[in-house]
């Protein structure tokens, strides 16, 4: 049985597909309030051939997914090189259609924020705690939705309070690959330390 593109199978088959894929990891409830969601690239996707490309119906099934009903912000951790081309524009336009408001504050694959990063993450920090503190949702989106995107979110659970263990075993516990470097779990126990 030859292996199939998406976008050769039927309309339903795609869309009953879809209803159980998506490129969300996780989805955690904030201590503050609101929720934190970890997800992949929303409608990244990788051919037989291991190309990378788009796939609309399931980045249209992320964004509308019921863990980002109430999210106002979605927060893009990766660098442009690592999406197909006009993967940004795309999910812009969506993200626009469905008043999603979209920040991009890329981080280097496997690492941590740089200062560009964090001039950045300052503008918008603010943001983040009164949406959070209103109920809402806050989406984390890098390549995988494993390494940036989880160690943001841990990042934010320990901003509001939370210990770095119990933030690291919150993540993991729904998406266990959620921090992948030495570096990334470093820049976490600073994080905390600072807090104690």
């Amino acid at each position: 049985m030859a292996i199939m593109e998406p976008e050769k199978y039927s309309p339903e088959l795609r869309m009953s597909l879809m209803d159980l894929e998506t490129s969300i990891r996780a989805e955690i409830a904030a201590p503050t309030g609101g929720r934190i969601v970890t997800l992949g690239f929303p409608g990244l996707a990788f051919g037989v051939t291991g190309d990378a490309y788009l796939d609309p119906d399931r980045m249209r099934a992320t964004l509308t997914h019921a863990a980002l009903r109430r999210c106002r912000l979605l927060v893009v951790l990766v660098e442009p090189g690592e999406l197909p081309e006009g993967a940004l524009d795309q999910l812009h336009g969506l993200c626009v259609a469905l008043r999603l408001r979209l920040v991009h504050l890329p981080i280097e694959d496997y690492m941590v924020p740089d200062a560009a990063f964090n001039r950045g993450w300052s503008g918008i920090a603010p943001e983040i705690d009164a949406l959070l503190r209103a109920g809402d949702t806050v989406a984390l989106s890098c390549h995988y939705g494993a390494g940036r995107s989880g160690m943001i979110a841990a990042g934010l659970l320990i901003d509001q309070g939370m210990t770095l263990g119990d933030a690291i075993l919150t993540l993991r516990a729904q998406f266990p690959d959620s921090i992948e470097s030495d570096q990334q779990l470093a820049w976490l126990s600073a994080k905390s330390q600072r807090r104690g």
